[in-house]
């Protein structure tokens, strides 16, 4: 049998991969993910929505030219393609700050459990 390094191989493995989904750490690690990743969901998904009801309800506001000859459609449709990206980049930044240390100190936490 072939293992990735993940799954417990022994008794005392399992009982340290329990306690590790049970300590307070861990906990907000997950929760810290959950919140991030909801809120970022959230803004997305409020974004392409604003975009579909602006376009489907009020197809006139869509074609007004903000700048230049540039309309409000082409920049939500912009905006569209560049949130992801920033999403992405704000992640990352978060990721860095607040959840690898954390993380960090859970997999220390754990790696001192199984000894």
């Amino acid at each position: 049998m072939v293992t990735t390094g993940t799954e417990p191989s022994t008794g005392r493995d399992a009982a340290a991969y329990l306690a590790l989904q049970r300590s307070p750490a861990f906990a907000r690690l997950r929760s810290r993910s959950r919140r991030y990743l909801a809120g970022m969901a959230a803004l997305f998904l409020a974004a392409f929505v604003a975009t579909a009801l602006a376009v489907g309800w009020m197809p006139g506001s869509v074609a007004l030219p903000m700048v230049g000859q540039v309309g409000l459609g082409l920049l939500f449709a912009v905006g569209l393609v560049v949130l992801p990206a920033v999403v992405c980049a704000v992640h990352l930044r978060y990721a860095g700050r607040r959840l690898d240390p954390l993380a960090e100190r859970v997999r220390e936490e754990f790696e001192r459990g199984r000894r």
